[in-house]
């Protein structure tokens, strides 16, 4: 299998992978948790989530995914910006991981800006060199929620999931055109 081949259906594994271990692990949380008012952070925390361990596993797929699909499909050297920020966002999503919200600790929510404002600056440096206008709408649609999101907007749960969602959809829509044009 070519490398792009490879690298898109990590992409569409990881993204699907989420979303249910997310579902799954909110569920666990019983009718206290709602997606729109609540961190997603939450679900990772031990302390509060029964299935943190889940979620924090889903986390760290991420963290190797998302990188790990960008080296493999992006091989010119004109993407080398969007293999970079691919990368922060690993090391974001392992630190959202392994330092959990609410523990007074700066590192989680530097990992959150790394993972989330990383993955979505690494679609806009995607979109500038594929000239993708979709791209280019996820990325920014995902940095404008992670602004309402940092800054308190209501409902915070709501714009922090569009922030970290848009970053799934391009990821497994990108990776699903991958898979439609890459010869077998």
């Amino acid at each position: 299998m070519v490398p792009t081949r490879v690298g898109a259906v990590i992409w569409i594994a990881s993204a699907v992978c989420y979303v249910v271990i997310e579902a799954v692990a909110s569920a666990a949380m019983g009718g206290d948790y709602h997606y729109a008012r609540d961190y997603i952070s939450d679900l990772g925390r031990p302390d509060l989530s029964p299935r943190a361990a889940l979620m924090n596993a889903a986390f760290l797929v991420q963290a190797v995914a998302f990188p790990l699909g960008a080296l493999l499909v992006a091989r010119s050297r004109k993407l080398l910006p969007f293999k970079t920020l691919a990368i922060g966002n690993g090391v974001g999503n392992v630190l959202v991981a392994v330092v959990h919200s609410g523990a007074g600790a700066p590192a989680h929510a530097i990992g959150a800006v790394l993972a989330v404002v990383g993955g979505n600056l690494a679609i806009v440096a995607y979109a500038v060199v594929a000239r993708s206008r979709t791209s280019l709408v996820i990325g920014i649609v995902g940095l404008v929620t992670f602004v309402a999101f940092a800054v308190g907007v209501p409902p915070v749960g709501a714009w922090e999931r569009v922030s970290v969602y848009a970053i799934y959809l391009w990821q497994a829509g990108t990776g699903v055109l991958l898979l439609a044009r890459s010869p077998r």
